[in-house]
Formats: C-alpha cells, sequence, structure tokens
C-alpha cells in the first residue's frame, strides 16, 4: 500500500526532489498527490516533508527528519559477515551503493560502499534485502568513528 498526502501539504515541492521513482505529483501551493501505482514504498517523502502532510501505509502520520542534520539513518555494512552478492546494491532505489575493490593483497573483495553518502534516502532496502543482515541503519550522529569509516568503505581498524 502506498504513502498518502493529507491536507496539511502546503505544496511545497519537497517530497518531489526526494521521491526516486518520481510518484508524486502536485502543483506549487497547492495539495501534491502518490501515485500508489508508482510509489515504492521507500518513506523518502514523509521524512523530509515540513509539514508532516504525508501518511504511511497504515494511516499514521510521518515524522520530518532533517536532512542536514546527519538525523537520516544510513547504511553500516559489517564486511565481516557480507558474502559480497550485491543484493543491496540491486535494491537501492537511488544508486547510493556502489562496489569498492580492496586494493589490500590480503583481502582483495569488492565491498559495497556509500557512495555518495548524501543521496541516500534512509529507505532501508538494502538491510531488508541483504540475506547475511550484515547491513543495519543508523543515523551518522549516533554512529562511532568506526562505524563512519566502514560507512565509506574502509577496512576496520
Amino acid at each position: 500500500m502506498a504513502f498518502r498526502i493529507n491536507d496539511m501539504c502546503v505544496g511545497c515541492g519537497m517530497c518531489l526532489k526526494v521521491c526516486p521513482p518520481t510518484a508524486i505529483m502536485g502543483e506549487p501551493r497547492k495539495r501534491h498527490r502518490i501515485s500508489a501505482a508508482i510509489c515504492i514504498d521507500c518513506g523518502a517523502c514523509g521524512r523530509i516533508c515540513p509539514h508532516s502532510a504525508v501518511l504511511d501505509a497504515s494511516g499514521r502520520r510521518c515524522t520530518r527528519i532533517r536532512r542536514r542534520a546527519s538525523n537520516w539513518p544510513r547504511p553500516i555494512i559489517d564486511y565481516d559477515r557480507c558474502v559480497d552478492c550485491r543484493a543491496c546494491i540491486d535494491a537501492c532505489p537511488v544508486a547510493c551503493l556502489a562496489i569498492h575493490f580492496n586494493q589490500d593483497n590480503a583481502d582483495r573483495r569488492a565491498r559495497p560502499v556509500l557512495a555518495p553518502a548524501r543521496k541516500c534516502i534512509a529507505c532501508r532496502f538494502c538491510a531488508l534485502e541483504c540475506p547475511a543482515e550484515a547491513i543495519t541503519m543508523k543515523p551518522p550522529s549516533q554512529m562511532t568513528a568506526r562505524e563512519k569509516l566502514a560507512m565509506d568503505g574502509r577496512p576496520n581498524p
């Protein structure tokens, strides 16, 4: 079931900019609407809406999470558990995951990395699709230094 926009919408257009499949339509300063046939249920529109005008599939009002304040959850990949299947990359609707080829002679694995991080819409699809449960989501403001390095595909210190 798709997300919906209620009467609180003022037509600011922020949801339009973040929707990966362009499922949101509307005129500036008028209530927008979401096409259920196109919506992929990523929830980015609800996280960005400054007026809490987006309802999730259960009819609950989505809470805004300030994107610039580093509060949008980002994927953290546990490379000890990762099986290099690339399911996370295929699941990402905004192509913010890429392959990083490790140049270390002891470990020449191709690892998924968040690149560039600013494209991530915190949809959690990568974590949901990971068969090895190697991906967790956490806001950067709550990450340890080690987790921030791992987010960039660097080996654990």
